[in-house]
């Protein structure tokens, strides 16, 4: 009995060195075993080096700027509208009257009352004058003018102007004029294109005439027309010969 009193402590004292012995392992493997962080978890300095790499190896995305304001077109102003009339029915306005006097630049025929002087162009044409033939035109003068014949021959052929009787045959040539001084130089050998002469002479009181292309068959073939004295008229005047 004593034996079996005496080995109890003894088994008890063993057991609890071997406790205290496991408890003290455990103690220092506790302390020993290294301490692994979460892979979740990353310090500072690791974080913002990898920002930094990320952002350098990222290109550079331009920024969008916003176009310039297109400034307002200024408003245009309204025109303002014209009244309307009171009259109920408009009026045309009336063309303005031109006062001058019609120019006689262009005229074949002019005159001087002052000092009764007849100016007049003669033109020669193909075996006409002034587009007239055979007695077909007629230069009518006041008694007593002062004739100015301004001959100029427009056609190829060669041309005179003689002033000669009314009554009678028509001749073949002429070279002795009814009015002294009243013919053209060249009178039977003609003038040639664009060659002129001038002739001046006085009008008797009264007459008929012919003036006359004196180059021989000219007269003949109807180059000719009528020269006549009108006691009555104020002023000259020439156009197409009024039939009786």
């Amino acid at each position: 009995m004593s034996r079996s009193r005496s080995a109890q402590p003894i088994s008890r004292l063993v057991s609890g060195m071997v406790a205290g012995l496991a408890l003290g392992g455990c103690a220092k493997d506790d302390r020993e075993r290294p301490v692994v962080l979460s892979s979740s978890v990353e310090s500072p300095a690791v974080s913002n080096s990898t920002a930094r790499a990320d952002t350098a190896g990222s290109p550079v995305l331009p920024v969008d700027t916003p176009p310039p304001a297109t400034p307002a077109k200024p408003k245009a102003k309204p025109v303002p509208l014209p009244k309307p009339s009171m009259d109920p029915v408009a009026k045309p306005p009336s063309p303005q009257r031109d006062s001058a006097a019609p120019s006689s630049q262009n005229q074949p025929l002019s005159y001087d009352a002052a000092t009764n002087t007849v100016t007049f162009e003669l033109v020669a044409g193909p075996f006409t004058f002034n587009g007239h033939r055979n007695g077909e035109g007629t230069l009518a003068v006041p008694p007593r003018a002062n004739m100015v014949i301004n001959f100029v021959n427009k056609d190829g052929t060669p041309h005179s102007a003689i002033v000669i009787s009314g009554d009678g045959p028509i001749p073949n040539a002429a070279s002795d004029p009814a009015i002294p001084r009243a013919y053209t130089n060249k009178v039977l050998e003609g003038l040639p294109q664009e060659a002129g002469d001038v002739m001046r002479f006085p009008m008797p009181e009264t007459g008929t005439y012919r003036i006359f292309c004196g180059v021989p068959g000219h007269g003949l073939s109807g180059m000719w027309i009528w020269l006549k004295v009108d006691p009555s008229a104020k002023a000259p005047s020439f156009g197409p010969t009024q039939k009786v």
